[in-house]
């Protein structure tokens, strides 16, 4: 007997369900939702208790009557249920078959056929989550889901996964208990940045365990064994989280004829503008679709039965999107196809992720001869041509910041679907060369997160930026000029691996066998002199080495090791001669710049000195700085200028610095900000009150709330908790005069705060960023003891002042 016939199935009861529903109940339309559990939306449901629930993205509008805002997952489940109530629900009826028939579907349930012209998979994947494939992983201490965080204290918990769930759970539960975070990847690419910024503060601060690069080889009771970069690690283990995401269910879908885009892991089902699958009247919205953001499935069940109704209906992010893309006509979606028709990498990408990327992008403009980045700045936004041409040009060495506008070497102009940033988006360090507009120039911005997790989500995009890396690299160091069609072949033949901080590459008189590129992180090069390491220097994000491999039966003549962990992007020596034993007219040039190597490893063997400081700079991880200050204490007559003066320029009247600090020969490296290549004081800042400009400094904002995350984030004790207060006051010339001093840092430390009131705030070195003459306590020295050095002074300008006092 034919079972009852709806105009609509829905299937699920999460926010996609839900909206759909409500929707089809406002306009009449017949339909039922069927919920396989026992209550509403499952996935949330088992969300831990207290999980903070957020509505992203923010600037897409939520569509329909279901309520949904920010806040506890109680809160969320709590007014769905009351909104739910006269809604047509089913629960404990499973779907377990879908049958297409001539006029329609028919959905088999244990109890049941029910008849539907056309049906709605809203689905989540919570019954389908992701598993590690290894041994143990069965056993009673592994679980997929944290149900409540109280129910853990003093225990030993090991998180897998990177998303936004594996950060939320380790959150919840490192305060209590001893919580390692294990992640695939170098860094975390996936999650908001809020919790990214969170859990790198926790550990900075020792309170959470990160295993970057890692994977679990086996789980066993009470221990779990990693396979980390320098080898199998054995971890004790009380708990297993696994957090990996979820599978759509993918067999199930494709048997009942739905398409899906590629045959990868992370392929998506193939949707129309009106959510219909491949099947005629099948329709696919919320987490089924590889969406799972909960504002954009309430947005697609509601949008799902106005297609239905044959109401002409918007994507919910089209008004944003045609904001933030201004200089193209038609629909969002139009104005996508017009840029994937203009710019190869967007060509490549899936358009769905590139409608998310474009919701944090902007659209900019510059006029000829506008300088669009310099080289030394700190920026890492990715940048996309799309009008006008770009030239990129790199200032000599020795020049340090790039100068006026055109100034160095012309290395590439970039017209019209080229990209670039690339470097600073991989390795996160300064710009590695000046960009400036040529007949006039349009840009779409895109910044580091969003293009990262472009990346991390779309291979054909990260393969892309990855061999625009390479190829840049290879002109700007090994080939300059030379075209990137000849140099294809040598980019494909290039691998990547990982080294981990202190670990050795090769070792001087090894064979060698291929040559590097650091793609991020730093290495120290050294060789054995006179039975001593001699330290010749340290290189950074897009720097070669090993290029001595390359010559005929040439052993390694340095030892290499990293100073922090590092990608490098290995070339065989076998795919170089290749390429060499093609274009012969290369051989020359790559001759001379091995010479230069050959010449700067003689200087160095003949200034023991200059490596001896270095090798002190490494140990001390001075080199994390990008301007330290440092003292010569021959010279150093004790004035107390310096701290004075850094008093005297600041509104507030504290010190910055202390001359207390490293200490190796006869200098002194005070307690005053290095300016980190990357700063943990940022990583754990609630109100955001720490920042960096384009020139590298880093500052604290007016909005300082004095919580202490970055004093105790900062491992070089460079950042001071200090009570404001005003300067000029009475109370405050008595204070002084009774010994109080000025609240600062002073002479052996920060002082002790409180006697003068106000509210407590951080305080360190900013470079006297808005102060004309640049930093207080070097122009304030009598003797020049003071001096303020970037890094590629470091070794010369310190040798000479340790050679000079006679402390070698």
């Amino acid at each position: 007997m034919p079972g009852p016939r709806f105009e609509l199935v829905i299937v699920g009861s999460g926010p996609a369900g839900l909206a759909a529903a409500a929707n089809a109940q406002a306009h009449g339309l017949d339909y039922v939702l069927l919920e396989r559990a026992d209550h509403l939306a499952d996935t949330v449901h088992c969300y831990q208790k207290r999980k903070h629930v957020m509505a992203e993205p923010s600037p897409v509008p939520l569509r329909g009557a279901v309520p949904f805002a920010a806040g506890s997952r109680e809160s969320v489940l709590a007014g769905w249920s009351k909104f739910a109530a006269g809604l047509h629900i089913r629960y404990r009826q499973e779907m377990t078959a879908l049958e297409r028939l001539e006029d329609g579907f028919v959905v088999r349930t244990p109890s049941d056929e029910i008849r539907a012209a056309r049906v709605l998979l809203a689905v989540g994947t919570q019954g389908n989550p992701r598993l590690l494939g290894v041994p143990g992983e069965d056993l009673p201490h592994v679980s997929t889901r944290l149900v409540d965080p109280d129910d853990f204290v003093d225990r030993d918990v090991l998180v897998v996964g990177a998303g936004d769930s594996a950060l939320e759970v380790a959150l919840a539960l490192c305060e209590r208990n001893r919580v390692g975070l294990v992640v695939r990847t170098p860094e975390i690419l996936r999650a908001k940045e809020s919790l990214e910024r969170d859990a790198l503060g926790r550990l900075a601060t020792g309170q959470l365990a990160i295993h970057f690069s890692t994977t679990v080889h086996h789980v066993e009771s009470g221990a779990v064994e990693l396979n980390k970069p320098e080898g199998r690690v054995r971890v004790p283990c009380d708990q297993v989280i696994l957090k990996l995401g979820a599978t759509p269910p993918r067999a199930a879908l494709e048997s009942f004829g739905v398409r899906f885009a590629g045959s990868g892991r992370d392929a998506r089902p193939v949707l129309s503008q009106r959510y219909e699958s491949s099947v005629p009247g099948l329709y696919l919205a919320g987490a089924v679709t590889g969406r799972d953001l909960i504002k954009l499935g309430v947005n697609q069940g509601f949008e799902v039965v106005e297609h239905i109704l044959g109401h002409d209906v918007e994507p919910a992010d089209e008004e944003v999107l045609k904001q933030r893309l201004p200089y193209w006509s038609g629909t969002v979606r139009q104005r996508i196809a017009g840029l994937r028709d203009e710019i190869p990498l967007f060509a490549v990408a899936d358009e769905e992720l590139l409608r998310e990327v474009m919701l944090a992008a902007e659209v900019r403009e510059y006029r000829d001869g506008a300088v669009i980045l310099r080289q030394n700045d700190y920026s890492d936004s990715f940048l996309v041509v799309t009008a006008g041409e770009v030239d990129i040009t790199v200032a000599a060495p020795a020049a340090g910041a790039a100068g006026a506008p055109g100034a160095g070497r012309l290395v590439a102009t970039l017209g019209r679907g080229n990209f670039f940033g690339e470097m600073s988006l991989i390795s996160g360090r300064r710009r590695n060369a000046t960009a400036t507009a040529r007949r006039g120039v349009r840009l779409i911005e895109i910044p580091r997160k969003a293009m990262l997790k472009l990346m991390a989500t779309d291979a054909a995009v990260k393969a892309m930026v990855d061999q625009a890396f390479l190829i840049r690299a290879f002109q700007g160091y090994l080939f300059p000029g030379l075209p990137e069609a000849v140099l294809w072949g040598l980019v494909g033949a290039a691998t990547i691996e990982r080294l981990e901080q202190g670990k050795t590459l090769f070792r001087e008189g090894d064979p060698g066998d291929a040559l590097y590129l650091i793609r991020n992180g730093q290495v120290k090069i050294a060789k054995i002199s006179a039975g001593k390491e001699l330290v010749l220097s340290y290189l950074v994000a897009g720097n070669f080495f090993g290029e001595t491999a390359l010559l005929p039966d040439a052993p390694r003549t340095a030892t290499v090791t990293a100073i922090f962990p590092t990608d490098l992007i290995r070339l065989a020596k076998t795919d170089f001669e290749r390429f060499v034993a093609v274009h012969p007219e290369l051989a020359a040039d790559f001759a001379g710049k091995l010479e230069e190597r050959r010449i700067a490893s003689l200087i160095a063997e003949a200034t023991p000195a200059s490596g001896s400081v270095l090798s002190d700079l490494i140990r001390q991880e001075v080199v994390m700085g990008t301007q330290a200050l440092f003292i010569d204490e021959h010279k150093c007559v004790r004035c107390g200028n310096c701290i004075s003066a850094c008093e005297g320029v600041h509104a507030d009247g504290q010190a910055r610095l202390s001359l207390t600090g490293i200490k190796f020969y006869n200098l002194l490296a005070p307690n005053s900000c290095w300016q980190c290549e990357n700063p943990l004081c940022m990583t754990d800042c609630p109100p955001d009150a720490i920042a960096r400009d384009p020139h590298g400094e880093v500052y604290i904002r007016d909005n300082c709330i004095g919580c202490g995350n970055c004093e105790r984030n900062c491992p070089y004790g460079n950042i001071f908790m200090v009570h404001s207060r005003a300067r000029g006051t009475v109370f405050g010339w008595l204070q002084d005069l009774l010994g109080g001093g000025t609240g600062g840092a002073g002479a052996e430390g920060p002082a002790a705060a409180g006697a003068g009131g106000g509210r407590t705030v951080a305080v360190k070195c900013d470079l006297c960023r808005e102060i004309h003459g640049g930093p207080a306590c070097v122009r304030s020295c009598p003797t020049g003891a003071a001096i303020r050095l970037e890094p590629g002074e470091y070794q010369q300008r310190l040798a000479e002042l340790v050679v000079r006092g006679g402390d070698l």
